[in-house]
């Protein structure tokens, strides 16, 4: 089945070795979603001076769903789209020293497809 990557990292899954499963190259448009913020008043409550903000997050751009066709996405476009099937979610992230991301060791699909959904 094809995997496309449309984050703008490289995605890197590696087994308990932290050897080199699968990589996909980093996607030259990748799939975003932005966040619209705007600043509320205080409310009852809350501390004085603390500012607060309502946030709206928006859909990315997502090709239309293929059959047999996934989507390696951020876990965030992945939550803006809960009705996608076809979504793959880095998973258990690897890390070096610095804490730097290097690779992941499984993704979360975004809606399993329901009982004989193939």
């Amino acid at each position: 089945m094809p995997v496309f990557n449309l984050t703008p990292h490289v995605v890197t899954v590696v087994d308990e070795r932290s050897r080199v499963i699968r990589s996909w190259p980093k996607a030259s448009r990748p799939a975003r979603v932005e966040a619209v913020r705007e600043p509320i008043r205080e409310t009852d409550g809350m501390p004085e001076g603390l500012p607060l903000l309502t946030e709206r997050r928006t859909r990315a751009d997502l090709p239309e769903p293929r059959e047999g066709v996934w989507l390696i996405v951020s876990s965030v476009v992945g939550s803006a789209h809960p009705e996608r099937h076809d979504l793959l979610i880095p998973s258990d992230l690897v890390r070096d020293g610095r804490g730097v991301v290097t690779g992941c060791r499984a993704f979360v699909v975004s809606r399993p497809p329901a009982k004989g959904d193939t």
